[in-house]
């Protein structure tokens, strides 16, 4: 009975897969090289980021201010390049729930609903509240009086202090949802060692996501900055085995129908 049962199964996920692969080819393909672009400009917004808080977080809006009026051409340059990034997300977050729900179906969907909401969380709120912040920095460095600073300094007060709420959420959001695609991708096309370290570095990427609440913990502060390159590497991982599967595609089809 229980060779029976795991036919039928069998050849569930092999018609789901064939499927997906009829429809979605392209888009597979063009996913994959999405992925690896985001990767790229994820390790340089690592490296705009340290760069620009590289004598450490301003602890008031004032010097926040100050700081950022100082980077501005790095400040922008940061928060558009993760804009960027947010939105080339777009399509591999769809891909990844097509290939992902034969194997879970229900981790497939919540790891693709949250990771979709990241994608458009992180657009809305810390990305453009970041660049109203650099915005207000430019008003702040060219004021030509104390009250002027200061009622830039009171318009900033609003969007520094709800930062880092905002970079805690958009971290824990994103690593949560890859997390649960970890799982599925264990019995999918992935290799094995792509679902363990995108899962190693997904869990350490949830606890730097903590960082911002507790700005002197050294350990949650690495785990923050490694978590994007690791988690950016991983990316590459998935992206380059995205890329190989839908070019193997039609041999894998024709191989799976004389198989049936």
């Amino acid at each position: 009975m229980n060779a029976t049962l795991a036919i039928p199964q069998k050849e569930t996920i092999t018609k789901a897969q064939s499927a997906a692969n009829q429809q979605w080819g392209g888009l597979f393909r063009v996913s994959g090289i999405l992925l690896i672009i985001t990767a790229v400009i994820w390790t340089i917004v690592t490296w705009a980021a340290r760069s620009l808080y590289s004598t450490g977080y301003p602890s008031t809006p004032e010097a926040y201010l100050q700081l950022v009026s100082q980077h501005q051409l790095l400040a922008n340059m940061t928060w558009i390049l993760w804009i960027i990034a947010d939105l080339l997300l777009m399509a591999p977050t769809v891909v990844m729930y097509l290939l992902l729900r034969p194997f879970n179906r229900t981790l497939a969907l919540i790891g693709s609903l949250f990771a979709m909401f990241f994608n458009i969380y992180d657009v809305c709120t810390s990305e453009l509240n970041s660049l109203t912040l650099v915005q207000l920095s430019q008003g702040y460095a060219s004021a030509t009086t104390e009250a002027m600073k200061a009622a830039y300094v009171a318009a900033a007060g609003y969007g520094y202090y709800a930062l880092p709420i905002q970079t805690v959420l958009s971290f824990a959001i994103g690593t949560f949802g890859y997390l649960l695609w970890c799982v599925p991708m264990f019995k999918s096309m992935f290799r094995r060692f792509t679902a363990i370290f995108g899962m190693f570095w997904c869990v350490v990427g949830l606890i730097g996501s903590l960082a911002p609440l507790y700005p002197s913990n050294a350990l949650i502060n690495m785990c923050q900055f490694l978590c994007v390159p690791a988690v950016g590497l991983w990316f590459v991982m998935v992206g380059v085995q995205l890329y190989r599967y839908a070019i193997r595609m039609p041999t894998q089809l024709d191989t799976s129908e004389i198989v049936s």
